[in-house]
């Protein structure tokens, strides 16, 4: 079954078929092709090469010989056998390489941009980048057409297809995205283990230059001001006072936050930011729009410090956050020098941009293109790949929103998008994947994304499992809820819902222990299975302990039983954290 999928998810460019024109990389007998590195790769490069020869060796049992060294780079291509060159020797071997990825890069990017090309000619096969990431961004494209994935972080989410024999046939592929960041970063000390492969084989990265945004406006204002969230936004004392602090850094050319604090939100008893404040009311927290004098502040500090190094590449980076969410009132650009996250924590995070269930979703599309038109283009957003469900590890899908929510990314051409997780795969799964793919084409199939996941992740127990999450996703598409939180949670995970997964879990659970029941040793691809089925087990026993502790209390009144089942479950969830 999974070879088949192997042979469908790659048919267009590679595959495991048989051709006159095909290309054998290695099978189970042998490997026949050399891996040709510079010897002075970078170190996304390096990696990227080990990562090649490490999967092609789990896919067929043997892996191909890696060379750096010149006399060895010189007898493999002088060779009639396959060669798969990376990176800047690919980019030396054939020049035009070079050329043809830089006509679909981003043109004028504010930080850096990253394309990549794949193609066959004759027994050479050219992996490489317009970068040191870009390379290993290559190789990651070509071990996906050979039917390599990573669905979550870890061992667990890896999957390696068993074939015959790895093939190239017909390769052409030249690719950029239109995203200069592409990343999450993990808080709450959430556990970082598999990150950064995970990151680079879902062709994600860093900051990638984008100053830091993080809370930190109040250290600058302490000698004004008690209170940081009452600071005279637009008094020219305050501007200058918070310039003195950052012109070294600013000269240097280096990036800094000056991030509002986190909270509530700012307030101002300062006449001239009264005034700006009453513009408008900010429905969504409560309070005065702080939008107008913040971009004031922001700008009256970009100013003196690019007056006084107007050479600086400084970056000066903050948050579109809290009582600055909404854009200003006044006609307003942003200074040059300036770089915002934006972060609508407190908008739907459940519908997408275009779904007319939603109206704060259509209202945060028009802020954001009124932003990005602000800054021309100089904003990332700043999201979250789990919204209602915070710390109760229940499935919490985000793609449904992001799907409709990255197409207008690309059209109001901002850089980026760098998401928060806390790395809870049970409430997450595949919101981080799905991300990474989209983030890198937004015009990836996302449910093509899903009809291939189940064989290649559950095995044999594809089809409850599609049953299954497909429910859970459906429950939530369909939705009207809106809200930010947890306590929503019975009206999405209803009673009917619950039945389902009751049933389609019992099935998939069956159907892998029958497997175990063989009598014989696994495979390694149903050593995952089982794995998975596990932890898609703990995942499902956590939901339904949650929803029937909810019940027993706020529809039976059953306060006794209910903590019993809460007990139960937090040991449950303890037992999952163990395990992984």
């Amino acid at each position: 079954m999974l070879q088949t999928v192997v042979g469908l998810i790659a048919i267009v460019f590679c595959h495991a078929s048989a051709s006159a024109a095909e290309l054998v990389i290695a099978t189970k007998d042998k490997a026949n092709a050399v891996i040709v590195l510079s010897p002075d790769a970078g170190e996304w490069e390096k990696e990227g090469a080990d990562q090649l020869v490490r999967c092609i060796g789990l896919m067929c049992g043997n892996a191909p010989e890696l060379v750096n060294t010149a006399d060895a780079i010189a007898q493999a291509l002088a060779g009639a056998a396959p060669v798969i060159v990376l990176g800047q020797e690919a980019i030396k071997a054939k020049p035009e390489l070079e050329k043809r990825i830089a006509k679909v890069l981003k043109k004028n990017p504010y930080l850096r941009t990253d394309g990549i090309a794949l193609e066959r000619d004759g027994n050479r096969v050219y992996v490489a980048g317009n970068n040191d990431p870009s390379h290993y961004y290559a190789v990651a494209e070509l071990l996906r057409r050979w039917g390599c994935r990573w669905y979550i972080p870890t061992e667990i989410g890896e999957c390696i297809p068993d074939v015959d024999r790895v093939v190239v046939d017909q390769l052409d592929h030249v690719f950029s995205s239109p995203f200069e960041v592409r990343g999450y970063w993990i808080s709450w000390i959430g556990s970082t283990d598999g990150a950064k492969d995970f990151r680079r084989l879902n062709m994600m990265g860093g900051r990638e230059g984008f100053p830091s945004t993080g809370h930190n406006l109040g250290k600058f204002v302490k000698d004004l001001t008690e209170n940081a969230r009452t600071v005279p936004l637009t008094d020219p004392n305050t501007a200058r006072h918070i310039a003195k602090q950052v012109e070294d850094q600013f000269a240097a050319g280096e990036g800094f936050s000056l991030g509002m604090d986190d909270g509530p939100g700012y307030d101002s008893d300062y006449p001239p930011d009264r005034e700006l404040m009453e513009l408008q009311w900010d429905k969504y927290f409560m309070r005065w729009s702080a939008s107008d004098a913040f971009l004031e502040l922001y700008n009256n500090i970009a100013r003196l410090l690019q007056y006084k190094y107007p050479d600086s590449t400084g970056k000066i980076g903050f948050l579109l956050y809290v009582n600055m969410t909404i854009p200003p009132v006044r006609d307003m650009k942003a200074e040059r020098s300036l770089f915002a996250d934006f972060a609508p924590i407190d908008i739907d995070p459940i519908h997408g941009m275009d779904d007319v269930q939603s109206p704060p979703r259509q209202e945060y599309r028009d802020m954001l293109y009124k932003w990005a038109k602000i800054f021309d283009g100089r904003i990332s957003i700043y999201d979250y790949d789990q919204g209602m469900l915070i710390w109760r590890d229940i499935p919490n899908p985000s793609h449904q929103a992001f799907r409709q929510d990255v197409q207008h990314y690309r059209k109001a051409g901002i850089m980026g998008i760098n998401t928060e997780s806390r790395n809870a795969i049970a409430t997450t799964f595949l919101n981080l994947h799905i991300r990474g793919r989209l983030m890198w084409d937004p015009d990836e199939d996302v449910d093509a994304l899903l009809d291939e996941f189940y064989p290649i992740f559950y095995g044999p127990a594809a089809e409850p499992m599609r049953i299954y999450w497909s429910t859970i996703y459906d429950a939530w598409e369909k939705t009207i809820v809106t809200e930010h939180e947890y306590f929503v949670a019975p009206a999405i995970y209803t009673s009917a819902v619950m039945a389902v997964l009751t049933e389609q879990i019992a099935a998939a659970e069956q159907i892998i222990n029958d497997l175990r029941k063989q009598g014989r040793a696994l495979s390694r691809n149903e050593k995952r299975y089982v794995d998975r089925m596990r932890f898609t087990s703990y995942s499902y026993g956590i939901t339904k302990g949650y929803m029937d502790m909810v019940h027993a209390a706020a529809t039976e009144c059953e306060y006794a039983r209910a903590s019993e089942i809460g007990v139960r479950t937090v040991a449950l969830r303890e037992e999952m954290y163990q395990w992984s």
